[in-house]
């Protein structure tokens, strides 16, 4: 083992590189070598990346490395029964996840959620039962735009069944007349002892909620529909929705053409605000997008009774019907010349004649609400001409 002692002369001379150097060619060879030189390489590996870390080279890449090479060396030490250097390791991995954390909150203060997340989630390697951190990993990798790694650890949340249960203890203050919160019990007791305070209870909150609203989002970012509208059941279990994921339930049962589901949901949404014409007239773009036109006519209207001065319901109502009058020549020129034909022709043209009548209030009403609205005018002018070739055709005898 040559280069296990050239190694270790260069980690005690404080050449740490160099140390790396005389390990790297072996590296491939030690999952088959003997359990001493595995102990002895796992070490001096171990070691010399934290040093380097520790001299701001690499980082995040040394310590990574240097946790596996600990985490390596306990393992085999274990099951050799060799007890050599274990105590070294944990005492180093020790360091290394309160070096990890405190750079990680430190980071988290500013913002930088790119590093806080990956030394949230090395401190969680190094101690699995520390789960805390990996609900620090994820809510840090959510803020940046590595979903994927964001979503691993809220997978792994849900499947250790991960709860951050946090209580809160509370006494009602007499002199404020409101609740109040405290850190401990001992806190609040020492209020309700001294006589400023009464009622003492205590609520927990549970952080499951919130990772199953997260996963919702993500599963929803990554088009996972089933799986979005699972989470978010879940997560129903521990929160009230917010108004946000409750839009985006709604929406996912309108993409899978339950529209019973979809009704109901927006009703309970509209009903907490009712004053949100343009919420009313975003669930009607959906609707038209996802070719539900009965549900994107009943959404503009319901916009305009929510609020009659919102012109973008009477336009995107008015665009709606419009389109409505072109699907219906499409069928006239799709028709032959039979009897039967001219019958159902007369038919779809009056039903056409009735649509672009009851557009011209809806765009009336868009322009004296806001007179330079250019989407009102050019759905105002496209209304005039098939008018205009109604009445051309009718003159010819058409």
């Amino acid at each position: 083992m040559a280069w296990g002692k050239e190694a270790q002369k260069e980690l005690k001379a404080g050449n740490s590189e160099q140390a790396l150097a005389i390990l790297s060619p072996v590296e491939y060879l030690i999952s088959n070598a003997a359990a001493e030189d595995r102990i002895h390489f796992y070490y001096v590996q171990g070691t010399a990346l934290t040093n380097l870390a520790n001299e701001n080279i690499n980082t995040s890449k040394n310590l990574s490395k240097a946790i596996l090479a600990f985490s390596d060396l306990i393992l085999v030490e274990s099951e050799s029964n060799i007890n050599k250097f274990s105590s070294e390791a944990v005492k180093s991995l020790r360091q290394i996840k309160d070096n990890l954390l405190l750079g990680a909150n430190e980071d988290l203060a500013n913002s930088n959620f790119s590093e806080s997340s990956s030394k949230f989630y090395q401190a969680y390697l190094i101690d699995t039962k520390d789960t805390l951190q990996l609900y620090n990993a994820a809510m840090s990798y959510k803020e940046t735009d590595d979903i994927d790694a964001a979503l691993k650890c809220f997978e792994e949340l849900k499947t250790i069944k991960y709860s951050g249960n946090i209580s809160f203890f509370i006494a009602y203050n007499k002199k404020l007349l409101a609740d109040e919160y405290f850190a401990t019990a001992e806190e609040r007791d020492a209020k309700i002892k001294s006589g400023t305070h009464m009622r003492p209870s205590e609520k927990i909150h549970s952080k499951k909620g919130d990772i199953f609203k997260n996963l919702a989002l993500i599963y929803v970012n990554k088009g996972f529909k089933e799986k979005a509208l699972k989470a978010i059941v879940d997560a129903k279990n521990y929160i009230a929705l917010d108004q946000s994921l409750a839009i985006i339930e709604a929406n996912l049962y309108l993409e899978t053409k339950d529209y019973e589901t979809f009704d109901s949901l927006t009703a309970s949404i509209l009903e907490l605000d009712p004053k949100n014409a343009k919420l009313a007239s975003d669930f009607g773009l959906k609707c038209e997008k996802e070719f539900y036109y009965e549900g994107a006519e009943y959404y503009y209207k319901k916009a305009i009774t929510m609020n009659p001065l919102f012109a973008e319901s009477y336009i995107n109502l008015s665009a709606l019907l419009i389109d409505r009058s072109n699907a219906i020549d499409l069928k006239i020129s799709n028709l032959g010349s039979s009897d039967t034909n001219k019958i159902m022709i007369s038919e779809l043209k009056l039903q056409k004649e009735q649509i672009l009548k009851s557009v011209q209030p809806y765009l009336q009403k868009a322009v004296s609400i806001d007179p330079f609205n250019s989407s009102a005018k050019q759905l105002m002018a496209s209304v005039n001409i098939a008018a205009n070739v109604k009445s051309k055709a009718f003159a010819s005898g058409e």
